[in-house]
């Protein structure tokens, strides 16, 4: 009889096993995609001179991803330092595999469902893709799941201001740093938790100014950095409306994400070649909001589009078919259709899945109002593991019962 410790370690060891294996046999020894290319550049410089810049801007994306890399960079350089951070980012889903665990038995109360959840998570696909990828994605994915796990843990005990709350702030803190997409999310999700907890209203306010004044604390030596460099508040980012401006267009009907052609070429050299970061972000989010404005129905179109492509069940991107639409769809399809089950069958626990839904629905929202792309949905298909599992742990049981012969 295998023991329950057996079970826990399993799923972490499958996946840094399947990490490796996609680690040494799929990918180079090198980065594939440009985005790779920057986020090593900023390690690369950052690890030489203590300074973060992204090309020649100072705040143009958040230094989490930059800072993670730059211990690698610094002790084998740029080109050697690509395996290190593949093993660092293989670690940090086998983390994953735990902190699904971990809420998805907050949620169900069942040790088969988080056994479940820490499965899927050691063998999905696309969690497997992206830790092989010198992107922020599984960083921030851990990040995020640590301050839900956290979250969950902190609302069980009591939903008291103690060490569990601030750690929970500072992992969102710690996600944000490296994604921006966050931004004032978390303070509210943390007063949300303790309101679904039948707190009364003042209560949940002043879990709300606590966990505020934590994010910022936080978040300040971002700020102040960004203060001193730009001489200007910059809570986030440089870079946000670019993105902003990429989806809402008179050059993207379709809610492409592709710079070459999804954008005015004339209007986007014109931002893009403004020097001051601050003033190009002022620029790129002045033309997405007068577009925005002058054309809200065609808006709209795109959005319902750009939602499509959110939630597709295969890649958007053509040279992604074949098998690779394959795997995703007999992967993530499945996922949505249990998660979807799980939800109705969880719909009295509405209170206690109110933090997983709203985040959900928050990069949805997101997305669907700036661009989306399956890359981008990477944060929420924890969520949506998590939400799968509890009618897989009732298959699962039902099956066992079949199987094991009566007593009579």
């Amino acid at each position: 009889m295998l023991s329950h410790k057996f079970y826990r370690i399993l799923p972490p060891l499958v996946c840094l096993i399947a990490c490796t294996a996609v680690n040494l046999l799929y990918f180079p020894r090198h980065p594939i995609f440009p985005d790779e290319q920057r986020f090593l550049a900023s390690a690369a410089k950052l690890a030489a001179s203590g300074k973060f810049w992204v090309g020649s801007d100072r705040a143009w994306e958040m230094p989490g991803t930059a800072l993670f890399f730059a211990p690698s960079v610094w002790l084998f350089g740029p080109i050697n330092a690509v395996i290190p951070i593949r093993l660092l980012q293989s670690l940090l889903l086998a983390c994953q595999t735990g902190l699904v665990a971990l809420i998805a038995q907050r949620i169900t109360r069942n040790n088969i469902a988080a056994f479940f959840g820490a499965a899927i998570v050691a063998l999905y696909p696309f969690f497997l893709f992206y830790q092989g990828l010198l992107l922020s994605e599984t960083l921030f994915n851990t990040l995020l799941l640590a301050g839900l796990a956290s979250l969950y843990q902190w609302r069980h005990r009591g939903g008291r201001i103690d060490g569990v709350f601030v750690l929970c702030c500072a992992c969102f803190a710690a996600a944000t740093l490296t994604k921006a997409s966050l931004t004032v999310l978390p303070p509210l999700l943390v007063a949300l938790a303790a309101w679904t907890r039948d707190v009364t209203w003042r209560r949940a306010f002043a879990v709300l100014i606590a966990a505020s004044c934590l994010y910022a604390l936080f978040l300040s030596p971002w700020w102040i950095r960004n203060e001193l460099l730009l001489a200007r508040f910059v809570p986030f980012t440089t870079g946000s409306a670019q993105n902003l401006y990429l989806g809402n267009n008179p050059h993207n009907p379709e809610g492409g994400i592709d710079w070459s052609r999804d954008v005015e070429p004339d209007v986007a050299s014109h931002l893009l070649a403004i020097p001051d970061e601050v003033t190009r972000q002022q620029a790129f989010s002045k033309a997405a909001v007068n577009y925005i404005e002058a054309h809200p129905v065609e808006v709209f179109r795109v959005a319902a589009k750009k939602f499509v492509r959110y939630w597709n069940v295969i890649p958007n991107a053509a040279e992604f078919g074949g098998w690779y639409a394959f795997v995703s769809a007999a992967t993530f399809g499945p996922i949505i259709v249990l998660a979807i089950v799980g939800l109705l069958r969880q719909r009295r626990e509405w209170r206690t899945l109110m933090p997983l839904l709203t985040i959900v629905a928050y990069f949805t929202l997101l997305h669907t109002l700036t661009i989306a792309s399956l890359r981008y949905r990477l944060p929420i298909e924890p969520i949506l593991i998590v939400l799968a599992v509890e009618p897989l742990a009732v298959i699962a049981a039902w099956l066992h019962t079949r199987r094991t012969p009566s007593s009579g």
